[in-house]
């Protein structure tokens, strides 16, 4: 019901209702193998619940304003978070502990995405760069420079060859990307 605090988990196949989960709902996210899901709320917290049953798993803390977005990486590896106050971490799953803070662009945070093998994460923002972190050490790989305005959208093709980002000039750039082993 529209305006109501309840998150509803359905069975997409049947059509049949699975859980209610309770509390308010910022962002949410399946892992890969649709075992957990991921939510976001108003209290700063992670929480992790059953993605086949509903039950609540666990919370995670650690950030310092409400979470605004989350992401899987595609080998279910590493959760990426970001706030309202820019901050982005990266959590491990197989432990649920925080691996990385990285810090914030100046001026803030806009845009996210991981790499398809989950090693790289790309950040773009208002200082019209685009940086890569390493997600295992949230150590900074490089900066991508060439747009005159803020960043807005960054994404990694399917294969992770190539690194889209788009800005406030009205540009998109393609840059070539392969990770040094």
């Amino acid at each position: 019901e529209w305006g109501s605090r309840e998150v509803k988990l359905w069975d997409a196949e049947t059509g049949q209702e699975i859980a209610a989960l309770d509390g308010a709902l910022y962002s949410a996210t399946f892992s890969p193998d649709g075992k957990t899901l991921a939510t976001t709320g108003p209290d700063h917290s992670i929480l992790l619940w059953d993605g086949t049953t509903g039950r609540r798993l666990q919370s995670l803390s650690g950030h310092a304003s409400a979470v605004r977005g989350l992401a899987f990486s595609t080998d279910g590896q590493t959760l990426v978070t970001i706030d309202y106050a820019q901050e982005v971490k990266l959590w491990d799953t197989a432990a649920w502990r925080e691996r990385a803070t990285i810090p914030s662009h100046p001026g803030g945070v806009n845009c996210l995405d991981l790499s398809p093998d989950g090693k790289t994460l790309a950040t773009g923002g208002e200082d019209r760069i685009v940086r890569l972190w390493d997600t295992a050490t949230g150590r900074q790989l490089g900066m991508l420079m060439g747009h005159a305005s803020p960043v807005r959208s960054v994404s990694f093709s399917p294969d992770g060859s190539v690194l889209a980002s788009g800005g406030d000039d009205k540009t998109v750039r393609l840059w070539n990307y392969k990770r040094a082993p």
